[in-house]
């Protein structure tokens, strides 16, 4: 399970268990199970009697981290009953990180195909062992869970499959295919391409093609979208069908001690920055960068991760961009931190809603975003008036908020309203190209071949009336502006 977490897709191989929630008799613990399934297992048939269970502990709802003991043992009813044997070994001490955990089970030879229930006890401390409740049922084939039943897991929004073909073998039948498939018969299909959907009833999928995104970040899912809208007639924001492919977004617009922690290590490094970039506090977002300031930072990101560079300075793909304000060349097949295309942040903007003005729906209040509010000016902003009370804490100027202050959109990502104006890739053409044809159409967009005067942004921020925090809005800068209104967030590559 190197570098995995599971969240939609559970798989468990005879004899192995695969559970959602299991809660303490007493009040100091809560354990949530996330997968099991034997490592040496690609199909269901056991081979050995030993397992490799994976699973979440929290302390008083907190995912614990520390050190563990737990004492399995396996019965054959889910209350009372007899125990049937203890695991080799009978306790286990393990490595709690971040409440995740990952225990050795083996009960021998103990599944003659009767049912069997899975017992946990557990301490932290010296003391009795605390028994979970209830006792979970140990299934014999691979089965599945969605990820809106984990505790502590990634949410079934945000993990979406894209499960190489080459890696799920088989036939899955119909009636459980939460998405449309081809398929190959009346009995079960042949899955092409990818596979996307939240997981309900899906088997027999490997657990070790799922994986968690990047650490801070989620999964926008691909598919195609209605970007922009003709909701309040706005000329630059006309609509056409526009399709993205999947890819991976910060929940957070970049902070000023994120941006900070990377500034500095880029700045020995042969990095030069015309703007150092500013921020209200650690964790409110940086501001007072340009487009180049932005560029490069996600370049010494990517590098600082050990990541390939997006960016560079010729057309040939081979002078990472570090300095001065030139222009840019992408390499859109590294997998290194960019900036989302327009198209990329309003897919993401709209958390799988389509035709609202906001991330949640056609209203807004300062409860909802940082914004300034007009109630006078649009029916839509429900206000108050003036600079949000949470911006205000610390002075107006900037009345910027901590971020992740907010309830998130349908994909997990907070501030895409309000805020900080967000920095896009594309040059900004207005309604349309100038080539003349349809504003922003076909697949994965980049916006118009530059260069141009100026670059997109998105998203409003804390000095904006309501309307510039819509989904559809399209503001506008020179790249070399660096403003206390202007920020952004990155995206990567799958």
């Amino acid at each position: 399970m190197k570098n995995k977490l599971i969240a939609s897709f559970v798989a468990a191989a005879r004899p192995s268990a695969a559970f959602l929630n299991a809660k303490v008799s007493g009040p100091l613990l809560a354990l949530a199970f996330l997968s099991t399934f034997n490592p040496h297992l690609s199909t269901a048939h056991a081979q050995g009697t030993g397992v490799t269970y994976q699973g979440r502990l929290n302390s008083g709802g907190v995912p614990y981290s520390g050190t563990a003991e737990f004492q399995p043992t396996l019965w054959n009813a889910l209350s009372s009953g007899a125990q049937l044997a203890a695991n080799n070994p009978a306790q286990l001490v393990v490595a709690v990180t971040n409440g995740l955990f990952v225990l050795p089970l083996d009960f021998g030879a103990n599944f003659p195909g009767a049912d069997r229930w899975l017992q946990l006890e557990v301490r932290t401390v010296l003391g009795p062992f605390t028994a979970l409740t209830p006792r979970q049922k140990i299934t014999a084939t691979p089965y599945a869970i969605t990820a809106g039943g984990v505790t502590g897991g990634v949410a079934a929004s945000q993990v979406t499959g894209l499960l190489p073909v080459s890696q799920v073998s088989g036939t899955l039948p119909l009636a459980q295919l939460p998405a449309t498939v081809v398929t190959n018969g009346a009995s079960g299909v042949t899955l092409s391409g990818t596979l996307s959907g939240n997981g309900a009833g899906l088997t027999n999928l490997p657990a070790s093609v799922v994986t968690a995104p990047p650490p801070g970040m989620v999964l926008i899912p691909a598919g195609a979208f209605t970007i922009l809208d003709t909701l309040d007639g706005m000329g630059n924001a006309l609509p056409t069908n526009v399709t993205v492919s999947a890819f991976y977004m910060d929940v957070n617009l970049v902070s000023w001690s994120q941006w900070q922690s990377v500034y500095y290590w880029a700045t020995n490094r042969g990095y030069g920055f015309v703007n150092a970039g500013a921020g209200k506090a650690a964790n409110h977002p940086v501001q007072t960068v340009d487009w180049y300031d932005v560029v490069k930072w996600s370049n010494a990101r990517s590098e600082q991760a050990g990541k390939v560079p997006v960016y560079y300075t010729d057309a040939g793909l081979t002078a990472v961009y570090k300095t001065g304000e030139v222009t840019v060349y992408a390499n859109w097949s590294a997998n290194g931190y960019r900036l989302p295309t327009e198209a990329e942040w309003e897919k993401a903007a709209r958390g799988g809603l389509s035709g609202q003005r906001f991330p949640w729906g056609n209203v807004i209040n300062q409860n909802l975003a940082n914004y300034y509010g007009a109630t006078g000016s649009y029916s839509y902003d429900l206000g108050p008036n003036e600079y949000n009370a949470i911006g205000s804490v610390g002075g107006t100027s900037p009345a910027t908020s901590p971020v992740g202050s907010f309830a998130p959109n349908g994909y997990g990502l907070n501030d895409m309203a309000g805020n900080v104006l967000e920095w896009c890739w594309d040059w900004y053409a207005g309604p349309v190209y100038p080539s003349g044809s349809p504003y922003l159409g076909g697949t994965d967009p980049r916006g118009p071949v530059g260069p141009l005067s100026n670059r997109v942004l998105r998203g409003g921020s804390w000095g904006s009336l309501a309307s510039n925090a819509r989904c559809a809005s399209r503001l506008n800068s020179d790249p070399v502006n660096a403003d206390f209104n202007f920020g952004f967030r990155c995206v990567r590559g799958l």
